[in-house]
């Protein structure tokens, strides 16, 4: 069923959302202005192959959209290169060895790039070098309260008891990330499991929209990698919530733990 409003009405939107005159869209499809006009106002009713297709592609929308047979803006389907897919990746889900329905949902929920961005950095070792780090200035304060256990053996018992605490701070080399992703991953299961208890359905509709949307922001991410002063600053971050730190103090560990990640590397 056809929904109200006409081809020329949609296109109408799609300039004015796009922030694109008539004028600029007629140069790119490759029309006249007055061709495209006569479509938008009406008086012309209907609209060619190649104009549809024309619009379609600028403004990345289905043709059904424009001939108002779908409220869904976003075309349905991506060639499968576009995706980035691998074979195998493609080949379970063309079997069905992968459970699309489950994949929808977790592809669709609002944390699922938040998980992937989680999986990256532990891949790329992107934070190890910042525990590693943060690990080593650990290390320099408790050789300070040996020393000062040595020193004043009267001291022994507060110093032996902040060494504890200290050394109660160190972490494994992923070991804080990978604790993030599997509570981001466990909370998407909770939700996901409490949709399906609630009977609500995955928008298989949008499905390729959310691929598309991960690929724009995981192509971003890469333009915008985690930088060491990011990384030092991260260090600085978590070693002043173990002990208070003034500005000039905080601005000092971050200069030794970007000269400890540098020689790391």
């Amino acid at each position: 069923m056809a929904l109200p409003g006409t081809p020329g009405q949609r296109i109408s939107d799609l300039c004015n959302g796009n922030h694109i005159t008539q004028k600029e869209l007629a140069e790119k499809i490759g029309v006249s202005a007055s061709q495209l006009s006569r479509i938008v106002s009406g008086e012309t009713r209907t609209v060619s192959s190649d104009i549809l297709i024309g619009v379609a592609k600028e403004f990345k929308v289905s043709t059904d959209y424009i001939l108002g047979l779908s409220t869904v803006s976003v075309r349905k389907s991506y060639d499968i290169s576009e995706l980035g897919l691998s074979e195998g990746a493609v080949r379970g889900l063309v079997t069905g060895a992968v459970d699309v329905q489950i994949l929808n949902r977790l592809l669709e929920h609002r944390n699922f790039p938040k998980l992937i961005d989680l999986i990256r950095i532990y891949f790329q070792d992107t934070a190890a070098k910042g525990i590693t780090a943060r690990n080593q200035l650990i290390e320099i304060a408790t050789a300070s309260l040996s020393d000062l256990m040595k020193e004043h053996p009267e001291h022994r018992a507060e110093a032996k008891q902040d060494l504890q605490l200290l050394n109660a701070q160190k972490m494994g080399e992923h070991e804080a990330e990978i604790e993030k992703i599997k509570n981001v991953f466990l909370a998407i299961l909770r939700d996901i499991k409490k949709d399906i208890d609630n009977g609500e359905q995955p928008g298989e509709a949008v499905t390729a929209a959310m691929f598309q949307a991960m690929r724009d922001a995981l192509a971003e991410q890469k333009q915008n990698p985690l930088s060491i002063d990011d990384v030092a600053a991260m260090v600085a971050g978590q070693i002043g919530q173990l002990t208070p730190m003034d500005e000039e103090t905080a601005d000092l560990f971050q200069q030794l733990a970007k000269k400890m990640m540098k020689g790391i590397e």
